[in-house]
């Protein structure tokens, strides 16, 4: 995705990534979106890359549903 400026994103944007994870920030895909209402990111470090996000972890659960209630 980050070498196709195809790719954008719309409304309101909650990043969350894992540093250990090659994949790392979303912050291209807010730079090449024309209509983000919001952009907020923020990275997690459990050493357990993109399987970070297989199961509910506090690590993204507490900040993802603190955003959900804004």
């Amino acid at each position: 995705m980050k070498n196709n400026n195809n790719f954008e994103v719309y409304g309101d944007i909650y990043s969350i990534y894992e540093t250990s994870d090659m994949v790392g920030s979303c912050q291209f895909l807010n730079d090449q979106s024309k209509a983000i209402a919001s952009f907020s990111e923020i990275s997690i470090s459990t050493g357990k890359e993109h399987g970070a996000f297989y199961r509910p972890m506090p690590e993204w659960v507490k900040p993802l549903k603190i955003w959900l209630k804004r």
